[in-house]
């Protein structure tokens, strides 16, 4: 599978305990989003974002709605 070349940001989400696979089931369904991978360390979830299409403002707001998430930041590029 190729990943977008475009402009991107990373979700870094922490879930509530036992419920990280919701979180990055929920964030995998949500448009722009182009990869989630489960972690373990202070992140329980990574998301890729691509940008070039779309309002990370939107992104972030849809994936506060996840079952199951305690909190979100967000790397982006300068």
């Amino acid at each position: 599978m190729a990943l977008p070349s475009g402009p991107r940001a990373h979700l870094l989400l922490q879930a509530d305990p036992g419920r990280a696979d919701d979180v990055a089931s929920f964030v995998a369904t949500l448009r722009s989003v182009t990869e989630t991978a489960v972690t373990s360390g202070p992140y329980d979830v990574i998301a890729r974002v691509d940008l070039s299409g779309g309002d990370l403002s939107r992104v972030l707001v849809e994936a506060r709605r996840a079952p199951g998430l305690a909190r979100v930041c967000v790397c982006r590029p300068a």
